[in-house]
């Protein structure tokens, strides 16, 4: 408790704020509420999200392919349309979810994709297939840069990490599920074909989860319901003081610009960008390289629940490994060594056990630098706008990293997908290189505010919260 009290006092916000031992206590019962309710909730929705993104890799290798006459690239721009749709939409979500309630935001979010997952199942070319999933994309878009947004103004900053952890982890848990799931729907014989039954399931799945959000779900801390009053106006302090309050404050287009305009937004950008490009190659194209290797397309599917797990096992650590670490740009460089180590093993063997143990390797340490990106780029920002822009920026573009993914692992490289495995490589090369680099340029920032106070005198209110974390008392978490 002392720790936690110490930590609570010294991150809140730009200068400290002493919180009573009741207020600890009311802080504590008010985080386990928003931790049952709404980040079980966030978390079971983002598993669903995964559930529906992997259904295409899934019903690729369930004939998928064969039954719609799929040609050459045709099934890679399937898969990049995703993602181009989430580019296109990602930008105005955050904007958009400071003008209409969260509640239904997020999960009308989830009522669409799952509509459209559910129709992608009656396509009957491979245009009709692309287009389903660019509007799956760009319905989808909101839910991922919008629970991140939601997250920060719920939560007090030093809390804020760990969220993040657990949220990006539950992808990893739908994940276990796709697998033997569609192992289970490809087997089965009905009048629909084992590639159908898998949209449709999978649709109807999250398409039920999303109902209850209106019920679940509440939009800010201080007018939601299942709150005490003492619990509001202590987290309303809190949010106060470190100019997080999102439901009294309107869009500040100063500090839109100061998103667009600030280099170190665009260097976590590009940290998203080049980590999420190596995160994708299990979701996406596992199955295809599990049966590249002599599998039925049933036991790929399945054995996709192990790598998926890995895939769990290595986001859910980083609620844990950054604090042990001391720092989120430390655990970022670490899982990118690992990360180089498994596409490493892939590229120097042409034996199928060891490509299917470099699979697990990178499916285990790639996910985590895309979890720890936006964990750390939120626990680093402040004011009422700049994290939203920030957060949709990062998303937006750092969600291109997966469309180059998308285009460089193609059957014509099987089972060795050397040119894709070599790509990834580079990326995650990349994305330790900026980590290095951002580190250095924050710890530089903190020294030199440690120097220079700065001077607040003279401005106003409205000036001060729209320095966001250019405060001069405020530093940066490394």
């Amino acid at each position: 408790m002392d720790e936690q009290r110490h930590e609570t006092t010294a991150l809140l916000g730009p200068a400290h704020l002493l919180l009573s031992d009741k207020e600890h206590e009311c802080l504590s019962s008010y985080v386990r509420k928003c931790d049952r309710r709404l980040m079980f909730y966030l978390c079971m929705g983002y598993a669903t999200d995964s559930l529906n993104k992997m259904a295409l890799s899934n019903a690729k290798i369930a004939g998928l392919t064969s039954d719609l006459n799929l040609r050459g690239t045709d099934i890679n721009w399937a898969l990049g349309a995703y993602y181009l749709g989430c580019f296109v939409f990602q930008l105005p979500s955050n904007l958009i979810l400071k003008k209409v309630r969260p509640t239904y935001w997020l999960s009308g979010s989830i009522l669409c994709w799952s509509l459209v997952t559910i129709l992608t199942a009656f396509v009957t070319s491979a245009r009709q297939l692309i287009w389903c999933r660019f509007v799956f994309g760009a319905v989808q878009a909101g839910y991922l840069t919008g629970s991140i947004y939601y997250i920060s103004f719920w939560y007090p900053r030093h809390m804020v990490r760990r969220r993040m952890g657990f949220f990006f982890a539950s992808a990893g848990l739908g994940g276990i599920c796709v697998g033997p799931l569609c192992s289970v729907l490809t087997s089965m014989d009905s009048k629909w074909l084992p590639w159908q039954r898998i949209f449709v399931v999978i649709g109807a799945i999250s398409l039920l989860w999303s109902l209850l959000g209106p019920f679940v779900l509440a939009d800010y801390p201080d007018t939601a319901s299942f709150l005490s009053s003492d619990e509001q106006q202590l987290i309303l302090k809190i949010m106060e003081h470190q100019n997080t309050v999102a439901s009294t404050q309107q869009v500040r287009f100063v500090q839109v610009k100061m998103a667009l305009l600030d280099f170190k937004v665009w260097l976590w950008t590009a940290i998203d960008f080049c980590a999420n490009a190596a995160t994708q190659v299990n979701g996406m194209f596992g199955p295809s390289i599990i049966e590249s290797h002599g599998y039925s397309p049933q036991t790929a599917q399945a054995l996709t629940a192990l790598t998926n797990f890995m895939a769990f096992s290595g986001m859910a650590s980083i609620a844990y490994t950054a604090r042990i670490l001391r720092g989120s740009s430390t655990a970022i460089a670490l899982s990118n060594i690992l990360t180089i180590c498994g596409f490493l093993l892939a590229l120097c063997s042409s034996n199928p056990s060891v490509h299917i143990l470099a699979l697990f390797v990178f499916s285990f340490a790639s996910p985590q630098p895309a979890a720890h990106g936006p964990a750390w780029q939120m626990c680093n920002l402040q004011g009422n706008t700049k994290p939203a822009m920030a957060a949709a920026m990062a998303s937006a573009f750092g969600g291109l990293g997966p469309l180059a993914t998308a285009f460089v692992y193609r059957d014509e490289d099987r089972p060795q997908y050397t040119r894709g495995h070599l790509v990834c490589l580079l990326m995650t090369v990349a994305c330790f290189v900026v980590t290095l680099v951002l580190r250095r340029v924050l710890a530089k920032e903190n020294r030199r505010r440690d120097l220079d106070c700065g001077d607040l005198e003279g401005m106003s209110d409205e000036q001060v919260q729209d320095l966001a974390d250019n405060h001069p008392h405020f530093r940066y978490r490394l």
